[in-house]
């Protein structure tokens, strides 16, 4: 087995059909709970493959979605591969697929293909826009549905275009949101003998984060509107310009704001325009001013020290690399060097989870294209016969 983790998963075997990020996130965080995770992939690879950075021809892209799985490298829609491919899936407790809609059918492994033989697999569809419905075809992209999800309508400054999140949330949301509807599965199945059929719609996840803004809209229809870091729920929230840099701030409480002012040396703590959360909020601008014009007077750190020290909610705006160097998160081994065939070792970014005080996390690397082809397949009980003739009529390919 590719993980080495000894987690709540530990005996359970998933099978991945995954492109990209959303079903192999799903998969890779089963890895860490301890399932055993086969990557079924194209004799071409998972298109992450194909992404950089590089380092020494090695993906860095792919191995930050892909540790602590086995990889076979199969066309399943091969004459002579299918049958090995069925057999796989037949053994299998999990299986996750992200493929384009009806490439699991079309290949002869769709839920109704197996479920009759395989009663007891918890099958995972990460589709764009759900598996029924007039948009269940459509091919979607991380790009789209933050379009089509109403974020970008709220992402970014007042005045400013739409504007995307820097990073796919919704193809990590969705990848989130399967392993957790999997797992609840896995845990229903301890009782009752029986799988189920999970489906997960990445524009839906991100419809869902935003129940706070869509919250703003079922009381009274109106759309909310950009207003950059500020917040329309507290008030002042944001970020501040220091001497030498920015600050983020939240006050989320009138014993707060109190606080907040004294330390600052504000003298609006009973200003009747900031008598309340609700005014604070419909003043913002005002407020954000009075605020404004104070952080400016010092420096980050000294900001930071003064509110620190009276348990106010307050922040850097730190780069990556500063990130990496914080103390909490390195203590946290929120990036983890993992060993690797080519590089020695390979960093990755580490897990949110821990179990028991310890990291959840697999230490197995990232696979290498069609690595374990030949174990899984021996494990099936394919003879060195039958894959030799896999592999020479282009079924199968070995690394």
């Amino acid at each position: 087995m590719a993980s080495e983790v000894s987690g709540p998963l530990a005996g359970i075997r998933v099978i991945e059909f995954g492109n990209l990020i959303a079903g192999p996130y799903c998969a890779m965080l089963l890895a860490d709970l301890g399932a055993d995770v086969v990557k079924v992939e194209h004799p071409n690879g998972d298109l992450a493959r194909a992404f950089g950075p590089y380092v020494d021809g090695v993906s860095y892209y792919f191995a930050a979605i892909n540790r602590g799985k086995r990889s076979i490298a199969v066309n399943p829609r091969h004459t002579e591969a299918a049958p090995w491919i069925r057999k796989l899936c037949l053994g299998a407790d999990v299986i996750v697929n992200n493929l384009r809609y009806g490439a699991m059918s079309r290949a002869g492994l769709g839920y109704e293909n197996l479920r009759d033989d395989n009663p007891g697999v918890v099958y995972a569809e990460v589709s764009a826009f759900g598996n029924t419905g007039p948009d269940a075809e459509r091919a979607g992209i991380d790009i789209l549905f933050q379009g089509e999800s109403g974020m970008m309508s709220i992402t970014g400054a007042e005045g400013d275009p739409p504007m995307k999140t820097a990073t796919t949330v919704g193809d990590f949301l969705a990848g989130t949101n399967a392993a957790l509807a999997i797992s609840a599965a896995l845990a229903g199945r301890a009782t009752t003998g029986r799988g189920r059929r999970v489906d997960v719609s990445l524009r839906d996840g991100l419809i869902a984060i935003q129940s706070a803004w869509n919250a703003m809209f079922f009381a009274d229809g109106r759309q909310p509107g950009r207003i950059g870091t500020a917040s329309w729920f507290t008030g002042p929230t944001g970020t501040f310009e220091t001497r030498d840099g920015y600050l983020n701030i939240a006050i989320v409480s009138d014993r707060h704001f109190e606080l907040f002012c004294d330390v600052m040396g504000l003298d609006i703590a009973s200003d009747p325009r900031f008598a309340s959360n609700e005014l604070r909020v419909a003043n913002r601008a005002t407020l954000h001013d009075l605020v404004g014009e104070i952080t400016a007077t010092a420096t980050t750190d000294e900001w930071m020290a003064r509110l620190l020290e009276v348990g106010l909610p307050v922040g850097r705006l730190k780069t990556i690399p500063e990130t990496f160097d914080d103390p909490q998160v390195r203590h946290n081994q929120m990036r983890v060097e993992l060993p690797h065939p080519q590089l020695g070792t390979v960093p990755v970014t580490g897990s949110p989870m821990r179990i028991d005080g310890n990291e959840s996390i697999s230490r197995g690397a990232p696979p290498e294209l069609g690595e374990h082809t030949a174990q899984v397949l021996g494990q099936l009980g394919a003879s060195h016969a039958e894959i030799e003739a896999l592999v020479a009529a282009g079924a199968v390919r070995l690394p």
